[in-house]
């Protein structure tokens, strides 16, 4: 009986907003999602500030000290578009990769990330994972840093240096390769990361230096975010693409009222997850 209201009122507010009924189950998501009420879809928030969840009020007064302060705005903004990038980044180093790396059977797992999406799919060149997610937002933030602010450029510039090369170094070796792999490899290669990860860790340095707030961790000994809540965050990403994305999970969410399917795009926040 809930279902079969939720489809009338679905059809009605169709109707009323002069959309065509759907005439299949995707066109019925996307209907649902123009014409389903936003207090279904985004859950209340707490009337008073003291309500609010830590991590909540630690994300408003941190955003406030950013905006008030007297950096460039662009710098500013910059950072602001690219923390939870770079942050989600830094935990697929720190809790993936570097124990991939270890050993050589694993390489072929991870070797993806070093190589152009475009150029496994025979198109030429693109970015890496690590252009996309990491040297690319650097380098927009240093394009864009106050002009007193040194050490952002050139550290980008080497780890994008560094990765390429550790990229090279695991490409077509380890796992079912017939190319042999030693221990001098090995430890070649893990050198190669421990180099990276500095620079990582000079460059979040200086970037949180200039700053009023201390946010981005950087990975390497003593990072403490945490590995669980990484790999929940990146399966429930996952299962968000897989039901297409925010607005349409969200509408499954509100459809299936008996509980029996889970709104995997909102289970766990963005700001949350970088708060943690």
């Amino acid at each position: 009986m809930i279902r079969f209201l939720i489809v009338a009122c679905t059809l009605l507010a169709a109707n009323s907003y002069n959309l065509n009924a759907p005439s299949s189950r995707a066109q019925f998501i996307k209907t649902c999602a123009a014409v389903t009420p936003a207090f279904l879809l985004t859950p209340p928030l707490p009337a008073n500030a003291e309500d609010l969840p830590q991590y909540l009020r630690t994300a408003n007064a941190n955003t406030e000290l950013l905006t008030d302060c007297d950096l460039p705005r662009d710098y500013v903004r910059s950072y602001l578009q690219y923390r939870l990038i770079m942050q989600t980044s830094f935990d697929y180093l720190q809790f993936k990769v570097k124990p991939l790396l270890k050993n050589p059977e694993t390489w072929p797992q991870i070797v993806g990330s070093f190589s152009s999406e475009n150029a496994r799919a025979g198109q030429g060149s693109g970015g890496t994972y690590f252009d996309r997610n990491i040297v690319n937002p650097f380098r927009i933030i240093g394009l864009s840093a106050p002009p007193d602010l040194e050490g952002l450029r050139e550290t980008e510039r080497d780890y994008d240096v560094s990765v390429t090369k550790l990229g090279k170094l695991i490409s077509g070796r380890g796992g079912d390769s017939p190319v042999e792999v030693t221990k001098a490899d090995v430890k070649g290669v893990m050198e190669e990361y421990d180099r990276g990860e500095k620079l990582l860790n000079t460059w979040v340095k200086i970037l949180n230096d200039s700053l009023p707030v201390k946010e981005l961790q950087a990975p390497g000994p003593g990072y403490k975010r945490s590995e669980k809540a990484y790999v929940f965050q990146e399966k429930r990403r996952r299962e968000c693409q897989n039901r297409g994305g925010p607005t349409l999970s969200r509408t499954w969410g509100a459809l299936m009222v008996t509980g029996t399917v889970k709104d995997m795009c909102g289970e766990v926040g963005e700001v949350e997850f970088f708060y943690q």
